[in-house]
């Protein structure tokens, strides 16, 4: 449903015939990567149709990625347990 959403909004779903494989990340990650890609595709064949996904939000990339891990810590924000003797 995730990755037809560019031809939902287009109403082209039937003119076009999508394989993809996704590696790395998540379901949902890749979910996301695949339906950037289509909506990519999508604009390469005919600008015209970038308004329509821009509108949507299908046109941007999400951004958040895994914040690096501190020296002293444990991770990226926890801390070792403080022991006071």
């Amino acid at each position: 449903m995730i990755a037809n959403l560019p031809f939902a909004i287009l109403g082209n779903a039937e003119e076009w015939d999508v394989e993809v494989t996704a590696r790395g990340g998540g379901i949902a990650g890749q979910m996301g990567a695949v339906r950037l890609g289509i909506s990519r595709a999508l604009v390469a064949n005919d600008a015209e149709v970038k308004p329509a996904l821009k509108k949507e939000g299908l046109m941007t990339r999400d951004s958040r990625a895994v914040e690096r891990k501190k020296f002293g810590r444990k991770k990226a924000r926890k801390h070792f347990q403080f022991s006071k003797r």
